[in-house]
Order: C-alpha cells, then structure tokens, then sequence
C-alpha cells in the first residue's frame, strides 16, 4: 500500500524518527506489538522496519531508523534522501515476534533493538503484567525515545546501561538474570552479538532455552558449518514432483524463480518471513532468524531464500 511521510524527527544521535499516514487520512490495518512492515527505501530496496508507534492508535504507522555505516543502501538512503510529503510504498504488518504467554517478562534491547521492545513494555505496563526491561547503547546521546523511557510508567520498568557509563552487558549480567524462573519470558532485540552473548548467559544461568525469544537484525551468512550442506542437495515440490539442484552458491528461491516457480519474496535475507514454506521430507539447515529454536527442531518449515539443507534432498510443500 502506498502511504504518504507525514513527519521525520531525530530521535537520538543517527536515529530517524518516520510517521506514515494514509493519503485518505483513513485509518490503517491493525498491528500487535512486534510487528514490522516491509518498506520500499528511496533507493528501491525493501527493509524490514519494526512498528513502533502505539498499536491502539491506527491512524498512524512509525518507525525508526537507524543510520548503519555498513548499509548496503537501505536505511541510508532513508536519511539522505526521504522528504515529507513523499509517497511511501509498504506491506501491511506481519508479526513473527508476538509476546508470548508468561507471568512475568523480562525485556532486553540494545541499540535501535529497541524499536520493537518499546511497544511490548508500552503494552505489557498498561496490562499491569509484571516486567522488567533492561536497555543498552553506547551512549546516552544515541538512545531512541529517550524521554519516554526516563519518565512516566516506562521509568518504573526501566533501566539504562551506558558503555561510555562503563555499563554493558559484557560487564556484568542483570540480577533477574541469575534467577531462573519457569513463569518468566525473556523477550530480546539487538545485534547479533548481543543476542549471541545475551543466549550464552541464559543458558549458564539454567533457563530452558524455549524461555528465550528473541528477533536479530541480520541472518546468519548463507552456507554452513556442516560440510555436507556446502554442497549440492536436491529440492523436489510435492505438487508437481519436479525436482532441482541447488548448488553450493544458489538459494532455493533463486533456482526456482530462474525456472518460473512462483516464490513469494521480500528481504531475501531471511529476517522477514515471507517466504517461509513448509517442508514434508528432509532436514533444513537453518539461517533465517525469524524461526524460533523450537520451530528449527520440528524441521517442517524453512526459509527458502537463505536456508539449506542438511539432507540430500528436501520436499517443499511447493
């Protein structure tokens, strides 16, 4: 759908601050917290972008963007060259990041992680759930929505760890932490290493690993660390029996786009989950990182833009 920019703000040191409207002023589709939409960057590539608004009001989609000096165009040209007034074209929200079902929460973010984190401690503080949130940045100047978490119900929840404060998560770990509790969801945004670390501590503390949910930036580098997976492996489609060979190089969506298979895509980088397909016969090699770690050990969805396979062949629901 094509919507129309209708204020940018800075919100912290590199972070764009975007709100779109419908040209109609109508209202727009629903959304939960965690949600993302797809956008169509000046620069014609399409990014994920978690919403970050309030979802009760739907007259309004807001989203922020951070400034990535290794961008490979995305959200740079969104800096430099995005107006008011400009036409927007976007998806409707997708959620592959929902809160789940717990007594208690326990919210970790760092950096822009912080986008969809917001609206889960927004939501979560207004249910009076009980909860926890503990954010990280580099410094105070580059923290998003600064004001709203350092005052009202956010502030109550709320704390801040500043590396130039000598605060990080490699310093030292949060007490909630330490405390193991079978009622409790960990819910997590952030870069790759913080998440990475972020799992390492959880684990060591004993928490059962179906505890933690988290949503990562970017997908894990296509190829895998199981030599056999380097190589060719076959995808047959269960409606029609064809069969192709995706070699060390291709993507299966690649290799069937290039033999006019159908293929819904919109990242092709694994974050969005467009293009998850269910998979009848064979073991994925995972390297999205919108699948949780119990959805990988059932092994009967994949994405097909990034993902492999551990076995010789693959039937896709296709």
């Amino acid at each position: 759908m094509e919507l129309i920019v209708s204020a940018i703000r800075i919100n912290g040191d590199n972070n764009l601050d975007i709100e779109l409207i419908c040209p109609k002023g109508n209202e727009l589709p629903t959304f939960t917290p965690g949600a993302h939409i797809d956008v169509r960057t000046p620069s014609g590539q399409i990014r994920q972008y978690s919403l970050c608004g309030s979802h009760v009001y739907r007259r309004v989609y807001r989203i922020c963007v951070r400034k990535d000096v290794s961008s490979r165009g995305g959200s740079l040209s969104l800096h430099t060259d995005l107006r008011v007034r400009a036409k927007v074209t976007v998806s409707e929200p997708r959620n592959l990041f929902e809160i789940p079902h717990a007594r208690r929460y326990l919210l970790f973010s760092a950096g822009i992680g912080i986008t969809p984190i917001i609206t889960m401690a927004r939501c979560l503080v207004t249910d009076e759930s009980y909860v926890e949130w503990h954010h990280y940045e580099g410094r105070r100047s580059s923290v998003a929505f600064l004001e709203e978490v350092s005052s009202g119900n956010l502030k109550n929840v709320t704390t801040l760890y500043l590396s130039d404060e000598g605060a990080s998560f490699r310093k030292s770990v949060p007490e909630c932490l330490l405390r193991p509790d079978s009622n409790t969801a960990i819910i997590a945004c952030g870069p790759d290493g913080f998440l990475t670390l972020l799992e390492k501590r959880v684990a060591e503390a004993g928490w059962a690993p179906a505890q933690l949910y988290s949503e990562r930036f970017r997908a894990s580098p296509v190829g895998s660390l199981n030599n056999k997976a380097k190589g060719e492996f076959v995808v047959k489609l269960a409606s029609s029996g064809q069969c192709f060979t995706i070699g060390a190089e291709d993507t299966i969506s690649h290799v069937l786009l290039k033999n006019g298979i159908p293929v819904e895509l919109s990242c092709e980088q694994g974050m969005c989950g467009a293009c998850l397909t269910r998979v009848l016969e064979g073991v994925p090699d995972h390297k999205d990182v919108v699948l949780s770690a119990t959805e990988r050990e059932a092994c009967n969805q994949m994405a097909i833009c990034c993902s492999r396979s551990k076995s010789p062949l693959l039937v896709l629901d296709i």
